[in-house]
């Protein structure tokens, strides 16, 4: 009965193993596939004014092209941005926006980083 229970429970370790190398072959650069944020003022994504509020962002690789998808959250707005991703040495530790200015004055999203992430996204214009 012992013999069993051993067994039972290094069957279970290497199952729980095999998941784990197969979700980070899945997702090679350590970024959740799904995350919130909020904008506290309307913030132009990928060319689209989005209106402050909070969103779900959602992450789609095309080919090699890493799309991440920006949807109100009781709402209609939604942005598609391409970007880039740039490693980080190790998890990070803060979530953080980058933002810079347009022409119109309009604050626009340039960067993203979030919390647990093991990498940087840099938004493409």
């Amino acid at each position: 009965m012992y013999t069993r229970k051993r067994m039972f429970v290094v069957l279970i370790g290497l199952v729980l193993v095999l998941l784990g190398s197969m979700a980070a072959k899945d997702n090679p650069m350590g970024i959740a596939t799904k995350q919130t944020l909020t904008f506290t003022q309307p913030t132009v994504v990928a060319g689209s004014l989005l209106p402050a509020g909070t969103y779900n962002v959602t992450h789609q690789m095309q080919g090699q092209t890493h799309i991440m998808i920006f949807k109100q959250k009781g709402g209609t707005a939604e942005a598609k941005a391409t970007c880039t991703l740039a490693p980080l040495a190790s998890k990070a530790i803060v979530s953080e926006q980058h933002f810079t200015e347009n022409a119109k004055n309009q604050r626009v999203l340039i960067q993203i980083t979030f919390y647990g992430d093991k990498a940087i996204h840099v938004l493409e214009p």
